[in-house]
């Protein structure tokens, strides 16, 4: 008897050292430790924070995450056994474009020892259009055989104020010629939670010294409803003049966009290229050497304007002029690259300028066969061997075709309109004479009076 009473106090200790311990475990876990369905492995410790936020407890409470571009994902847990070959992953559902974009992440493969406390940092990049709102934070500790899984709801808030650059425009795009304009205008969108006043957008080449600005009076906010809702909007363009002078090569574009009252801004950077210009006195001419070697003079060489609109069967006429700074007359030659067109340089390809003299071409271009849209072409100009300098110009060849009745149409118009004009002009000028003649009589028969 006493020894069968013996035994049930053993086993009645026995059972409360389980209940003992499974009450330990379970305050070690904060709430959020478990086990998977199927799992052969359990947690004694799991600690999450997102961003410094404990989400200890978030498995019943939902905890809030403000948005930047980045979460930082702190995983702290601990097994009650060995594991081999383990992944910590990361996972924020709920996102609406997650079958393009997942945004999640892993760590390494390793090893666990029971009872030792690791620790894992996990980054999950945030896309530019992700938008505010409740999501589910996925936390799975896996090996190859078995999968831990804890699910934590969460609320990503955005800024209160918070402005992104979506695309910058230039015009022209690549590339521009010294002391010509380039036009710059930027989308932007708010992404904060504020609607956004006074909106500054600045366009700057820094080494080139020029700048330009645009305001915004009003933007929406990202969550705002309604039809007359707009959180995103495009500048005026803004205008940048490229001096006359400035060296030729690759230059850094910078659009800055200042809102907040000025307290906040954000900016992209473009590239743009600048070629030589004709107009500055430093540049825009080359200088060749004569068969003796002596020096002949800078030639200044003008062709445009660059990009012409030509219908099919008409001609697109481009002007090219040569200056002759030089102390002797000088021959140039004239050779146009265009496959797709029919090509006539007027009065000739080969054009003799005299010391310091200007002489005008004209470059007429004709597209042929298929032609259509954007086409390119190539001016080169060179005096004996030496090429001077080669131009790349554009034409846009559209469908309308080319009609000879409605030129004959539009020159008859002008020629009534020219005949109209001098008729007026003649008139004038009889009128003119007939005051005259009559004021001249009078004088005369003063005189004889007189006399």
């Amino acid at each position: 008897m006493k020894g069968m009473l013996k035994k049930s106090i053993m086993g009645l200790s026995a059972i409360a050292m389980l209940f003992l311990f499974s009450v330990m475990v379970s305050a070690a876990c904060s709430g959020s430790c478990g086990t998977s369905q199927g799992s052969t492995f359990t947690l004694t410790k799991l600690d999450i924070e997102v961003n410094d936020v404990d989400l200890a407890t978030a498995s019943t409470s939902q905890k809030e995450l403000l948005k930047e571009d980045e979460l930082d994902v702190l995983v702290v847990f601990q097994a009650n056994t060995n594991l081999q070959d383990v992944v910590i992953v990361a996972e924020l559902t709920g996102y609406d474009k997650s079958d393009k974009v997942k945004i999640s992440d892993e760590s390494d493969t390793f090893d666990v020892s029971n009872g030792t406390v690791y620790d894992k940092r996990l980054e999950l990049e945030l896309p530019t259009r992700f938008e505010q709102g409740q999501y589910s934070l996925k936390v799975r500790i896996e090996t190859k055989t078995d999968t831990f899984t804890q699910t934590y709801p969460v609320f990503i808030d955005a800024e209160e104020h918070s402005i992104e650059i979506r695309d910058v425009v230039l015009s022209p795009a690549d590339e521009v010629r010294a002391g010509r304009a380039l036009l710059i205008s930027a989308r932007i969108k708010n992404r904060g939670e504020n609607d956004e006043e006074d909106i500054k957008v600045t366009a700057s080449i820094p080494a080139l010294g020029v700048r330009g600005t645009d305001f915004i009076d009003e933007l929406d906010s990202e969550d705002c409803t309604g039809s007359s809702c707009d959180d995103s909007i495009t500048s005026e363009e803004i205008y940048l003049r490229i001096p006359d002078c400035a060296e030729p090569g690759e230059y850094t574009v910078a659009v800055t966009v200042e809102f907040d009252d000025g307290d906040d801004e954000v900016t992209q950077t473009g590239k743009i290229r600048v070629v030589e210009s004709d107009l500055c006195p430093l540049h825009g001419g080359s200088s060749s050497s004569s068969s003796s070697g002596s020096p002949t003079g800078k030639t200044v060489i003008t062709i445009g304007p660059e990009s012409q609109s030509v219908a099919k069967g008409a001609t697109a006429n481009y002007p090219l002029t040569l200056s002759n700074e030089g102390s002797s007359s000088r021959t140039y030659s004239v050779e146009v690259s265009a496959p797709w067109a029919n090509v006539a340089i007027l009065p000739s390809n080969v054009i003799v300028v005299g010391a310091g003299e200007s002489k005008a071409a004209f470059i007429g271009v004709s597209p042929s066969g298929d032609a259509s849209g954007e086409q390119l072409f190539s001016v080169t100009v060179k005096s004996g061997d030496s090429v001077l300098k080669q131009v790349p110009l554009k034409a846009t060849v559209t469908g309308q075709s080319y009609s000879p009745m409605g030129k004959a149409k539009k020159a008859l118009e002008v020629g009534i309109v020219v005949f109209v004009v001098l008729l007026v002009i003649l008139g004038l000028i009889i009128g003119f004479n007939k005051l005259k003649g009559g004021e001249d009589d009078k004088g005369k028969e003063d005189d004889e009076a007189y006399y």
